[in-house]
């Protein structure tokens, strides 16, 4: 089949990194026999007034790429207003797809913007529409008037859903206007299993290491709670004879204060800033566990990557976590410091299988398996 596979979230040389999940899932559908075009419209703040590029490209997958970037000092106004996306993602379609591609599907990634505007294209076009969302801000968006009417009608008419967990198949059924279930099909992250590869740890009885990957920010409402690790931790060592060290991978206007917080709680702890994915592999292979204190997550990658080079997990018992972490591969805390110290012992105490951690993880998220799960979908459609 042909899938035009239209986002909003995507990597771009400005910011490569930017929705690069999304990315791997056109790259998973490449996999399987569907023809792909992935048509998105990235909107950057800058200091211009105006300026928009398009680019068509074939990425090293073999996905076509067609991309238009919009820089603005008045991006956020050009990124809610989504009739005005929508007419250049239709007009460039028009002029540089349609006449060699006509889409079978159109899937869309993320209700806002990128869904609403698949949503019109595809009822323009007489075409079924496929929303994957993965977005952890569903319920805040449904309070917007305007925006959330459209984003509605979009999950309503769209003949199938793809949430990346179940956690958020629960956030988004309240707003499906006819509740139906049979629509929905989750469909987790490609989770990259050529790179977060098992190795065999080195074991020392007298020293634990443990792991944590975030962006370290000041944010209004932070999802991320190193401050919560850290405690517990610190009390951890009262306890046990084993020294704790703690590598934070990531940057953020906050390291400065949770650098000295370690100091002030003797807690053994480095920052590495932002790594490359290569390096973070080594970090993760080198660590005892895993530890990730979050208040949200709608699929959680790092933890799955963690998971796939065999190191057990420690995280909070929130959301999606409790869909990836079960007792043969880490151990779930409540967000308070007493049961993160009671999570951290007892999982030095424990006996996790890492190999078997990795495969069991790898059958779930590999590229193939997920490229398989989406073209399912696709084949209910024909």
């Amino acid at each position: 089949m042909k899938v035009l596979f239209l986002s909003s979230w995507y990597p771009t040389k400005i910011n490569p990194n930017f929705g690069v999940f999304v990315k791997e899932h056109a790259h998973a559908i490449q996999t399987t026999e569907n023809e792909i075009v992935v048509l998105a419209i990235v909107i950057h703040r800058s200091k211009k007034i105006w300026n928009k590029t398009i680019s068509d490209t074939v990425d090293k997958e073999g996905v076509r790429t067609v991309l238009i970037e919009i820089s603005s000092r008045f991006r956020d106004i050009i990124y809610h207003t989504v009739p005005l996306q929508y007419c250049m993602v239709k007009s460039v379609f028009k002029k540089q797809i349609k006449s060699g591609f006509s889409p079978d599907i159109i899937h869309s990634n993320v209700i806002f913007p990128a869904g609403i505007i698949g949503h019109w294209l595809a009822k323009h076009l007489k075409k079924p529409h496929v929303i994957t969302e993965h977005w952890t801000r569903v319920q805040y968006f449904m309070g917007m008037p305007i925006l959330s009417r459209w984003g509605k009608s979009a999950y309503h008419n769209a003949v199938r859903i793809l949430p990346v967990s179940e956690y958020l198949k629960c956030e988004i059924l309240p707003y499906i206007l006819s509740a139906d279930k049979s629509k929905f099909r989750v469909v987790g992250n490609v989770v990259d299993s050529e790179m977060f590869t098992f190795k065999e740890k080195p074991k020392d009885q007298n020293h634990i290491k443990l792991c944590s990957i975030a962006t370290w920010s000041y944010l209004k409402d932070p999802a991320k709670q190193p401050e919560l690790l850290i405690e517990a931790i610190s009390e951890l060592q009262k306890e046990i004879n084993q020294s704790v060290s703690l590598t934070m991978i990531g940057g953020g206007d906050k390291v400065p204060a949770l650098k000295e917080l370690c100091k002030e709680k003797n807690v053994k702890a480095t920052f590495t800033g932002y790594l490359e994915k290569s390096e973070i592999v080594k970090k993760l292979q080198e660590s005892d566990f895993f530890v990730h204190p979050t208040t949200i997550e709608t699929f959680g990658v790092v933890v799955a990557e963690a998971l796939l080079t065999g190191t057990p997990v420690v995280c909070s018992n929130v959301s999606a976590l409790k869909e990836l972490v079960n007792q043969a591969n880490g151990i779930l805390c409540d967000n308070i410091v007493e049961d993160w110290k009671r999570g951290l012992k007892l999982a030095i105490i424990s006996d996790f299988d890492g190999k078997q951690i990795a495969t069991e993880i790898n059958k779930k998220f590999d590229k193939m398996n997920i490229g398989i799960a989406i073209n399912s979908v696709y084949q209910e459609l024909k």
